[in-house]
């Protein structure tokens, strides 16, 4: 035993490697070893009674256990509905509402953020502005439009138009053709909601207790004004059409969305509304049809008709998906109807019917003026008008000449008939014809006779001509009204004026 002792330091000394049978053996040795030479009973430790034992003094505590594992699965599903409930419902609030900052300053640069094409920007900036101006005009409706919000929303109005007009820039350097295409939209977008807000301030200066319990939105109307005629004289000095193709097919893009639309809007909105929707959506695919129709020939002409094709387009998709601006703005207004050409040559004889018989009243009431001047001007007028209604039945012209001669004519005959009301003179007219040519003489034998006491006697000069100006008020979409004193000198100089 002395002997492997003295060889385990030996190797001890040095490296030691045993190998797995040394270290069995080491093990055997050790533990007979131990069995041979037991430990002297004094040697052995003395255990202690466990009643002998006393206990340490110390403070209560409770242990407390955690369960992380449940925390983190139901936190991170608490977690994601926070995240998706939160930004949800924020998308309904308003300037004011708790959640607004959520809205505006999480949800809209997110997705601003998650943009990347220029044109998808200025679409996206395009609908920030007209949801700017949505909340102002509900919270206009609902008399909670204060100063501030209402510089806000009018600061924001700004803004988005400029972070659309600097991403038609930057798409203008990489295509120009979509940057026309987003500027016009824009534009139109701009057109349409100014429109709308002079609704807004027309309905509101007619009902003097909405005038009391809502504010205007003037501000918001100046900011797009401003903004609206930036754009327009941009997109003048540019003054490069589109190329065709790109054309038809934001065309396209526009009237899939139409459809999508006016399918959304059959279980909500009348048959009435539904009709004009669809002869709206008839004109612009008759005017596509006549732009393809006429494009080999003159290329440039067909670019220039789907330009005005697509802001009507443009128009349309703004008037049915936006409700607000639906109840301010008069679709004929916003969206004119095209006509057919039947329909074009019916207008051509009802407005020719009109002149006719406005032209017949002032040979009435000519002879009888007793001021010399003002009959020498009336006199002139007779024949500038006969002059233009020999031109407006000419078959070879234009429709747009047309309505252009009609403009001119019918406000020259509203201010000699407004001379000749101020002379008040005592003839009588002779009765109309017992057929009417046209749509509009009938109508105008219907307001005159509503003026009349009664359909049976025959009317004053007076009447007539009180009837005759209410119906060119109406053509000319006049709501002027001036003192009786001043009709003679204001339509003197007016008929000075168109001679």
């Amino acid at each position: 035993m002395k002997r492997f002792t003295e060889q385990l330091h030996k190797k001890a000394t040095t490296a030691v490697k045993m190998q797995a049978a040394e270290k069995r053996e080491l093990r055997e040795r050790v533990v007979a070893y131990m069995e041979y030479h037991p430990l002297p009973t004094a040697s052995k430790p003395t255990q202690v009674p466990q009643s002998a034992v006393k206990t340490l003094a110390t403070e209560a505590f409770t242990t407390v256990k955690v369960p992380f594992q449940t925390f983190f699965k139901y936190g991170s599903v608490a977690a994601a509905v926070i995240l998706v409930a939160v930004p949800f419902l924020a998308e309904r609030a308003v300037p004011g509402d708790t959640l607004y900052a959520v809205k505006v300053q999480f949800n809209e640069e997110l997705r601003s953020t998650l943009t990347f094409d220029s044109y998808q920007k200025v679409e996206w900036e395009t609908e920030r502005l007209n949801r700017r101006i949505a909340e102002a005009r509900l919270l206009a409706s609902e008399g909670r439009l204060t100063e501030e919000v209402e510089a806000e929303v009018a600061a924001a109005v700004r803004e988005h138009t400029e972070n659309a007009k600097r991403e038609i820039e930057v798409l203008r350097g990489e295509d120009a053709d979509d940057a026309a295409i987003a500027s016009i939209a824009l534009d139109t977008t701009l057109e349409v909601q100014s429109n709308a807000l002079k609704g807004d301030e027309e309905k509101l200066a007619a009902d003097d207790e909405a005038v009391m319990s809502s504010r205007s939105t003037s501000l918001i109307a100046t900011a797009i004004d401003e903004s609206r005629e930036v754009t327009m004289f941009e997109q003048a000095a540019s003054s490069t059409l589109p190329a065709y193709a790109k054309l038809m097919a934001r065309i396209e893009q526009n009237t899939t969305r139409i459809y999508e639309l006016r399918q959304s809007l059959s279980e909500v909105a009348t048959k009435a509304e539904l009709s004009e929707v669809t002869r709206r959506i008839q004109d612009i695919e008759r005017s596509v049809a006549e732009a393809v129709a006429v494009v080999e020939a003159d290329e440039m002409m067909a670019r220039q008709s789907l330009v005005e094709v697509l802001q009507r387009t443009q128009k349309l998709i703004v008037f049915i998906a936006e409700l607000e601006v639906t109840k301010t703005v008069d679709i004929e207004t916003l969206v004119p109807v095209v006509l057919t050409d039947a329909e074009k040559q019916t207008e051509r004889a009802q407005v020719i019917a009109e002149l006719e018989q406005n032209l017949m009243t002032i040979d009435v009431l000519l002879p009888a003026i007793e001021d010399e001047g003002v009959a020498e001007k009336v006199l002139t007028a007779q024949e500038q008008i006969s002059g233009v209604l020999i031109g407006m039945k000419a078959s070879s012209t234009e429709y747009r000449a047309f309505k252009a001669m009609e403009a001119e004519t019918v406000a020259l005959v509203h201010d000699v008939l407004k001379l000749l009301e101020a002379q008040k003179l005592p003839v009588e007219l002779p009765a109309e014809p017992a057929s009417a040519t046209s749509t509009a003489t009938s109508t105008e034998t219907e307001v005159v006779g509503e003026q009349a006491t009664s359909t049976t006697e025959t009317t004053t000069t007076t009447e007539s001509i009180n009837g005759e100006f209410d119906l060119i008020d109406s053509a000319t979409s006049s709501s002027e009204v001036l003192p009786e004193t001043e009709i003679d000198s204001v339509a003197s100089g007016s008929i000075d004026t168109a001679l």
